[in-house]
């Protein structure tokens, strides 16, 4: 089982059983890192804390928009990182 359907039938779980987590996404995330690690960390303590998504847009901007840390970058094989021709930003 790849590690994205083991999450997709742990977030489908808690959807189903916890009423909260179909209108609170941070509840649902913090569940889900519960099931995946022993830390506890009290929910008001983890409300504080940014979305995933949030830190990699950061991350994103950071790197793409203002140019920053990308001597450290591996291109993937096969991966074209040039701007389409004809595409404007």
């Amino acid at each position: 089982m790849t590690k994205n359907k083991h999450l997709n039938k742990i977030v489908e779980k808690l959807l189903r059983e916890n009423k909260r987590c179909r209108i609170d996404t941070k509840w649902l995330t913090y569940l889900v890192m519960r099931h995946y690690t022993n830390i506890f960390i009290p929910f008001n303590d983890f409300k504080k804390i940014p979305s995933f998504e949030s830190v990699a847009r950061c991350k994103r901007d950071i790197m793409n928009k203002e140019g920053k840390f990308n001597e450290d970058f591996i291109p993937e094989v096969g991966v074209s990182y040039e701007k389409p021709i004809g595409v404007n930003n």
